[in-house]
């Protein structure tokens, strides 16, 4: 639990900067943040001290732990606890009562270590100077070891066990998210598809019946669609004053790209039982049901479900703008005669 403050702090650091614009410091007693932090050679820290800059230089004392982050981190003072520093640059020339853990692109170890010192970085260099009085155990590309340097505890290089075992673990842990997420889908996609449906029956028939007819035609509409339209929301962007539009218009995106497959799977259930029965060819639930499963179970394939997936899209996504072309073409030309003259409607002449 220790870490999380010290984590917190140097986020801040690292954020600062956006909103402040310049130069700063920060000192809140325990901890110092700022953008080049100095702690001199006749200050001491009574307690827990955590500092965190861009460039950090500590020559005072530590009376406890000590935890040290920035891009260059240079240490020549004392510290009596455990020290904990993370950087691009670290130079560790002081002398550390306690354990010492440290964290670098390169790092230099030059001071007088009481206790075991862990280490990871690309380059570590032990310089003449250095005297470490316990073990060191690293990870690093290359350890130079210079002459004088004095290491009385054993030095032994940590193979990648750990990493690794935490890599499986992620894996493990993606698996069942991506299990529970499959899971959760289908019941999902059957409920937008119920919403759908009871929202506007006659709209989710019309995009039923433009798939079932023209199901290749709903694949080239619906090619064009997913590749036209990213590139038309990146264009109005780029303007600037186009940025609220496309940002709207991503969202349609998605929602096109999701319930899309809700007509996809009807389409394919009908199918399916419609071989059975003809009543199961025109209901919508149980179609949409045994649809959505089959299309779970497909995407699941490994390699091939993406192809089944943008297929899928490309039915739904068609055959959607289909039904939406047709209404619009409705509309502008207006009921026709027949309905009109049931309606007591007559057109004005002329």
């Amino acid at each position: 639990m220790k870490r999380w403050p010290s984590l917190g702090i140097f986020l801040l650091f690292c954020l600062w900067p956006v909103f402040d614009g310049g130069a700063f410091a920060f000192d809140a007693g325990n901890f110092l943040v700022g953008d080049r932090v100095v702690v001199g050679p006749g200050e001491t820290k009574e307690s827990g001290f955590t500092v965190a800059g861009a460039d950090v230089e500590f020559s005072g004392k530590a009376q406890k732990d000590l935890r040290a982050f920035g891009a260059s981190v240079v240490h020549s003072g004392e510290v009596e606890g455990d020290m904990l520093v993370l950087g691009a640059q670290v130079t560790l020339a002081g002398i550390y009562h306690g354990r010492v853990r440290a964290g670098a692109a390169s790092l230099v170890l030059s001071g007088t270590f009481d206790h075991d010192v862990a280490a990871g970085a690309a380059r570590i260099t032990v310089a003449p100077t250095a005297v470490i009085k316990g073990n060191l155990r690293y990870t690093a590309a290359t350890l130079e070891r210079k002459e004088g340097a004095r290491i009385e505890g054993t030095v032994a290089r940590r193979e990648f066990r750990e990493r690794e075992e935490w890599i499986e673990k992620g894996k493990k842990a993606l698996s069942g998210l991506w299990l529970a997420y499959w899971l959760l889908s289908i019941p999902a996609l059957i409920i937008v598809g119920v919403l759908a449906r009871y929202l506007s029956p006659r709209g989710t028939e019309e995009v039923l019946f433009r798939l079932s007819r023209f199901p290749w035609k709903s694949i080239g509409i619906g090619l064009v669609f997913i590749v036209v339209v990213p590139v038309a929301v990146i264009i109005a962007m780029a303007t600037l004053v186009g940025i609220p539009a496309g940002i709207i218009t991503l969202m349609i995106y998605a929602l096109f790209l999701y319930i899309s497959r809700v007509f996809a799977g009807v389409w394919i259930g009908r199918k399916i039982l419609g071989i059975f029965s003809k009543t199961w060819a025109e209901a919508f639930l149980g179609p949409l049901i045994l649809g959505t499963l089959i299309i779970s179970l497909l995407l699941a394939i490994p390699v091939v479900g993406w192809f089944f997936w943008l297929l899928f899209v490309l039915l739904g996504v068609g055959a959607m703008w289909q039904a939406i072309w047709e209404e619009n073409r409705r509309q502008r030309q207006g009921p026709p005669p027949e309905s009109q003259a049931a309606s007591g409607e007559v057109p004005s002449p002329g």
